[in-house]
């Protein structure tokens, strides 16, 4: 039973990723019908009822349980995302996601900074290596270093930093309130700045202002919102029957499933630095997640 909870957990977040990486592909295209904050102002729109009724559907409840730290919890990812979204705009999927996916490395890095943890040889081993190989995929010019070229990291920041809150501040949320959170926060701070924007327009994805909606447009947004909402469900899924441990780390499959798709899709190739930094990432998690895993364990038998 236990082995095929397991198993089930491990294809439901291979499944998830492969999702949000298809869906995160077709960012640079709605980047040509409108800006960020109106994509996110729509894709919010369409993916919070979608929520309501899947944890309606599926009997899951969305009382909140401490509204001012789901309020924090909600601000701080969303930050990230739309971090990680607006670098969409610019960059492969592999190479944002690279940024997103060192939120472990920045967890590990804000408990030792703001909760004084102790941390073993293998942990910090583990930290260097996953910047490594999130510096190997973005190549980042240090010679002409931009804002692009750290937004992906900062991402990655953000969002770790909303998943320690969610370890210590929303432990006793469920996972359908805390997507709605994340997803209401974001249409309301995406209304704010597309006024913002609308009345300072400028000429990149974060600045361009209120265009009147394409077909295209409204059918790419609504596939991004249909997507999240069946990569969160799954997710949610996989978390609930299986280890923890074991589902994060294949949630890093999302790096390999967005390389597949760019070529699918686009035709697009990662040359081998590319893939190495791939798979120094992937290796970083599993030694993170593994590292995690023997801590929790010791402390269970203590």
């Amino acid at each position: 039973m236990q082995a095929t909870q397991s198993g089930q957990a491990a294809l439901l977040a291979l499944a998830a990723s492969a999702i949000l990486s298809f869906i995160d592909n077709f960012v640079a295209a709605v980047s040509e019908e409108a800006g960020l904050w109106q994509f996110q102002l729509f894709r919010a729109a369409f993916a919070l009822p979608l929520l309501i009724v899947a944890a309606r559907l599926m009997g899951k409840s969305l009382r909140v349980v401490h509204f001012r730290r789901i309020a924090m919890r909600s601000i701080v990812v969303s930050i990230g995302l739309l971090i990680y979204f607006a670098s969409l705009g610019a960059l492969p999927v592999s190479q944002a996601g690279a940024g997103l996916f060192s939120a472990p490395l920045w967890v590990v890095l804000l408990s030792v900074i703001l909760f004084r943890q102790q941390i073993g040889r293998m942990m910090a081993f583990a930290v260097v290596l996953g910047f490594a190989g999130a510096l190997t995929l973005l190549q980042p010019d240090i010679s002409n270093l931009t804002l692009l070229s750290v937004m992906p990291l900062a991402a990655g920041l953000f969002y770790g930093l909303g998943m320690m809150l969610t370890r210590h501040w929303c432990a006793d949320e469920s996972a359908m309130s805390l997507a709605i959170g994340i997803f209401l926060t974001i249409g309301i701070v995406s209304l704010v700045m597309l006024f913002w924007v609308t009345a300072r327009p400028g000429s990149t994805f974060m600045s361009a202002p209120w265009a009147m909606p394409t077909m295209r447009f409204l059918w790419l947004t609504l596939l991004q919102a249909v997507g999240a909402v069946f990569a969160v469900t799954l997710i949610a899924q996989a978390y609930r029957i299986g280890n923890p441990t074991m589902v994060s780390v294949f949630e890093y499959s999302f790096l390999i499933f967005a390389s597949i798709w760019a070529f699918v899709l686009w035709g697009a190739t990662s040359d081998a630095l590319a893939w190495v930094g791939i798979i120094v990432i992937v290796a970083s998690g599993i030694l993170i997640a593994q590292s995690e895993k023997r801590t929790s364990d010791a402390a269970t038998s203590l």
